[in-house]
């Protein structure tokens, strides 16, 4: 079973995240969330995840803050990162691909079924 570490501030997103995880992926994903970057490294060392799906636009630590202290703790050989945010800004992109990000998507272009078809053609090709 592969687990999905997702680190968003938005607690309706991340309710339906896990719900529909639960529901309908429960035999194939665990996931697992934080609110911010912070929580989030500390998750990131508890939890081993296969995935990660991260916000950028959050609270004490932000997405681009968590990739710089992800990439310093663990070097090149870090977990794999989706960008799931409705900040579509193309700098914070370019900077997010440059710190190894595997995507991006703008939550607000993507239905929840289309952000889990890219983590599960990130976990199958990772």
């Amino acid at each position: 079973m592969k687990k999905i570490l997702i680190i968003d501030d938005d607690k309706i997103f991340l309710k339906i995240f896990r719900d529909t995880f639960s529901k309908s992926y429960a035999d194939k994903y665990e996931v697992v969330s934080a609110e911010d970057g912070e929580e989030g490294l500390l998750k990131v060392g508890e939890e081993h995840p296969d995935l990660i799906v991260l916000d950028i636009k959050m609270p004490k630590m932000d997405g681009l803050e968590f990739l710089r202290a992800l990439k310093e703790k663990n070097g090149e050989s870090q977990t794999p990162v989706l960008i799931s945010s409705n900040f579509s800004d193309n700098e914070k992109i370019s900077e997010g691909l440059e710190l190894g990000v595997k995507g991006y998507v703008v939550k607000s272009d993507y239905s929840l079924d289309g952000i889990i078809a890219r983590i599960e053609d990130i976990l199958g090709s990772s």
